[in-house]
Parts: structure tokens; sequence; C-alpha cells
């Protein structure tokens, strides 16, 4: 269960791209917190592009969820985030996760830089955790309570 990921700026460094190669499961997610903490405390929009994660367990969604909700931020200027999927048949997890619905999908990079470049509309807020998720957050494992 091999995890690697490299973190790099999108455009003249007015955001971050971190591309995750490898499953995102309860053994590996532990890797992935120093740049996804990294990638927070910047407060810039990210990118993370999972297009070659084959995998992705119940941690690495509630990872994705908190990396969010710490992007959302409490002072009312929410980061944006978006997240590459590709056609990937991870899609699926997402959707029943009810993520697709709090963070967007895209199928390429291209897209996803596009959006982050635009990002929200002026006045939009960043969308708010449903109960569902909610509950998700607060019962998976490594979850911050």
């Amino acid at each position: 269960m091999d995890l690697e990921w490299q973190m790099s700026s999108i455009g003249d460094d007015a955001g971050t791209m971190l591309a995750v190669d490898g499953e995102l499961s309860l053994a590996t997610c532990e890797r992935l917190m120093p740049a996804a903490s990294a990638a927070v405390a910047a407060r810039r929009p990210l990118v993370l592009d999972l297009s070659n994660c084959p995998f992705i367990d119940s941690t690495g969604l509630n990872l994705i969820l908190q990396i969010s909700t710490d992007l959302a931020g409490t002072d009312g200027s929410p980061t944006p985030i978006a997240i590459v999927i590709g056609e990937s048949a991870m899609r699926q997890k997402f959707s029943i996760a009810g993520i697709d619905r709090l963070i967007p999908l895209f199928d390429t990079r291209e897209q996803a830089t596009e959006w982050i470049g635009t990002g929200p509309s002026p006045g939009e807020s960043a969308p708010m955790l449903d109960t569902w998720q909610r509950f998700l957050l607060g019962r998976l494992p490594g979850a911050k309570r």
C-alpha cells in the first residue's frame, strides 16, 4: 500500500496542487497529513488531484472532509478547494458520502485550476456540512472532535 504525494504551486503561486499517487486509506493517510496541514496553513486555493488514487476508504474521505472544513475557516472568507477525480469509479463514493455537494469534482486538472482561478462567486459562501456529513466527520477514525 504505497502512497506518494507531490505539492506544487498553481499559476503565479496563487494556489496549491496536491497530487496523490496511490491508495488513500487507514494505512496511508498519516503520510499525507504533513502535506494536507501545509496546504491548509498556506490558506491558498487547493486542488487535490486524486486521478492517480485507485482506492479511498472512509479514513481518506474523512481526511478530505477535514481539509475542506479547515479551509472553510471561521473568518467568513473560505478558501476554495477542488478535487480532480477523473472518470474513476471512486466518484460514486464521493456521491454517496455527499462530498460532491460540498467540494466540486472535476475530470481534469485544467478544469479544477480554471474553477480555482475564478473561485466561488462574490458573496457566495462555502457549502455547509449537512447532518450526514457532520455525523461522518465525527464518527470516522482519526476525526477531530
